[in-house]
């Protein structure tokens, strides 16, 4: 258990450095357990220390990951280099791949972090807050347990699928060595705790303030967007709505006007914190800089589009390479709440002047006419074109529609086969857990 606690303290001193703004204090002297939280103080910053976890630049790269190796597995990026990111490149990824190791830990050790912060807080006598602030902290955390989950689950698991046994691994207390042995949920079990995790944190977590922090909207968003991919179209619809109608947060005028804003913008729900001390390494600065659409089709479907000049020039992808906002990961926004709206009445089978509604939002902002379809397949095809032109390169919005909708083989020739889309469990998890063994494996990298 020492081990667990020394991992709080090097967290506390790295969220100081990293996130000056938002946590000043100092860490607990020594390693006793009811040492380690006992104010507000101390719950607020180790909740901190789940964002740092995120963002960090010196462990496995939550932030950069879920961009570049979305991207690169359908080809709107090319990711330059040799060795393992090739493997995305040409969708021929292997279980021992590195980088597949580091993403796993990435969501896995935010998932560990959270469950130290409710743990932890949960203990701490209610009388040590103000107000409702236990609760708000502990809301919070729950809701970036889900997004880890999440993310994990849509990675590494049938997603697709709710009656597969090829879930991920739940954790909803911190890892231990008692704890780190835990064999697969099904993708059943995955979303109800998820889904519990979610109405958690609608209930308690704080209101809007910040971008870069969650909040009650932020997880209604990811709600909606959960609720999407479990194929709960209705209830994807009424969360989107949810979102749109709260009126904490509000598209922007322009496309330009959300990246140039950045986290002032009104339209971001989430996304990291970022500012000129906390974006000075070179690799964080260039991290896209050789990026470059991969494929042709990326390509020919940005080439007439206004937003192109506004998210990649061909040798960098300009979202995330902004200088005035300093290179951000956009992880949920307003924009896809209106293209989940639309996407989900299609699937229901809506009326076409219904699907096209949120549709037309979007591509009225972009400086597009309203969607010209007359059938429900033409229609299918403007939304997906849609959420490519408004999401590429957010949080592996592109990847995953192009599975959505069909298209993954079709746009890229290395796409063969839907054991490709989901990634392998990585060695070291099963070399590591008791409980998964080689024959848990994903099918096609047994």
């Amino acid at each position: 258990m020492i081990k667990r606690y020394i991992y709080i303290l090097l967290l506390f001193v790295l969220t100081s450095c990293e996130l000056t703004d938002v946590l000043d204090n100092d860490p607990p002297n020594n390693l006793v357990p009811e040492n380690v939280v006992k104010t507000q103080q101390d719950a607020e910053a180790l909740l901190n220390g789940v964002y740092t976890t995120i963002t960090s630049r010196t462990s496995p790269s939550y932030y950069m990951y879920t961009e570049l190796i979305p991207s690169g597995l359908i080809g709107t990026m090319s990711t330059i280099g040799g060795g393992s990111n090739v493997q995305f490149t040409i969708n021929d990824v292997n279980f021992q791949n590195n980088e597949v190791k580091n993403l796993w830990t990435s969501f896995y050790k935010v998932v560990d972090m959270a469950n130290t912060s409710i743990q932890l807080t949960s203990e701490l006598a209610d009388e040590k807050f103000v107000g409702n602030k236990k609760m708000e902290i502990i809301g919070e955390a729950h809701f970036l347990r889900a997004i880890a989950h999440f993310d994990a689950l849509r990675y590494f698991g049938q997603y697709a699928d709710e009656s597969s046994t090829l879930g991920v691994v739940l954790r909803n207390e911190p890892v231990n060595f008692v704890s780190r042995n835990k064999g697969r949920s099904t993708v059943k079990e995955c979303y109800n705790m998820i889904i519990d995790d979610l109405n958690i944190a609608i209930r308690n977590a704080p209101d809007f303030s910040v971008s870069y922090k969650g909040s009650k909207i932020s997880a209604m968003a990811l709600m909606a967007r959960v609720m999407l991919y479990k194929g709960n179209y209705q209830e994807a619809i009424n969360w989107a709505d949810q979102v749109i109608g709260n009126g904490s947060r509000s598209l922007e005028s322009t496309f330009a006007q959300v990246f140039d804003k950045g986290i002032n913008s009104s339209e971001m729900i989430l996304m990291t914190y970022r500012d000129a001390n906390s974006d000075t390494e070179d690799n964080n600065r260039k991290r896209f800089y050789n990026g470059k659409p991969g494929t042709t089709w990326y390509a020919d479907l940005m080439e007439n589009d206004p937003r192109k000049q506004y998210t990649y020039d061909g040798s960098k992808i300009l979202k995330v390479n902004h200088a005035e906002t300093y290179r951000p990961t956009y992880f949920i926004r307003m924009a896809e709440m209106y293209l989940i709206k639309s996407e989900a009445l299609f699937r229901m089978g809506s009326e076409l002047q219904a699907i096209k509604e949120p549709l037309n939002v979007i591509r009225l902002r972009a400086g597009l006419n309203s969607s010209q379809a007359t059938t429900l397949e033409e229609v299918k095809d403007d939304i997906f074109n849609e959420i490519i032109r408004e999401l590429s390169f957010e949080n592996g919005s592109d990847w995953f529609a192009a599975i959505r909708f069909d298209k993954a083989m079709d746009l890229k020739e290395t796409i063969t086969n839907n054991d490709q889309f989901i990634l392998p469990i990585p060695e070291e998890e099963i070399l590591g857990n008791s409980e998964i063994n080689f024959s848990d494996q994903n099918p096609g990298y047994e």
